[in-house]
């Protein structure tokens, strides 16, 4: 083999690995600072965000701005036994410093019934409440009654400066901030806003 080969093979390789250095780095960066794939897991989300749905979140817009009400986050968990994390995908409904309960299935944030029309399905919540009997409220330490799950009401929980409350849409299936093993999340372990959905690609959209 020529010498000029020889330097032309071995310039090819080094743009090859040159490429593949920067665009692995250009992957990290997007994925830990811009945007982190997410892929939902379980129904507590359901109908907004279904089983299996793949897509991103957007990590720089929870690093660069305040988490606000009613909004999707995707927030980290962490089991208290084994330590390990998590990623769940919920929905802000209580704010630092507010007061929410729920009194009746009804959900009151410092003493007013809060409107959730704009983003849960009034045919899912119908649904769920003509099979559960309830909406909000929560089935809390495997309590039953003839083998029949007590569905009880919750709260008042008083939020700290730095602590926010988090649902599923699913309530009936969903394990949240309603839950006393779990309780309010602190920004810190908001990871991302929002789940923008790329499959399938009859979900495809922000939600």
């Amino acid at each position: 083999m020529k010498k000029e080969e020889k330097t032309s093979i071995g310039k090819e390789i080094f743009e090859f690995l040159k490429v593949f250095v920067i665009s692995a780095v250009a992957v990290l960066l997007f994925a830990n600072f811009i945007a982190h794939p997410v892929t939902v897991v379980g129904h507590s989300m359901d109908p907004t965000l279904a089983d299996g749905e793949y897509g991103f979140t957007s990590v720089i817009g929870a690093k660069t701005g305040k988490p606000e009400r009613n909004k999707i986050v995707v927030v980290t968990m962490e089991d208290p036994k084994t330590g390990e994390k998590a990623e769940w995908v919920k929905r802000i409904i209580g704010m630092p410093g507010e007061t929410i309960e729920c009194k009746d299935d009804v959900i009151y944030i410092d003493g007013k019934e809060i409107d959730e029309s704009s983003y849960l399905n009034p045919e899912y919540t119908a649904m769920q409440k003509e099979q559960f009997g309830c909406l909000n409220k929560y089935f809390i330490g495997n309590r039953t009654q003839d083998g029949i799950p007590i569905w009880e009401d919750w709260g008042p929980i008083t939020l700290g400066e730095d602590e926010y409350f988090v649902m599923g849409d699913n309530r009936t299936n969903s394990k949240d901030s309603r839950d006393p093993s779990v309780g309010p999340v602190k920004e810190s372990q908001i990871y991302g806003k929002g789940v923008f959905v790329l499959y399938p690609f009859s979900s495809f959209g922000l939600k």
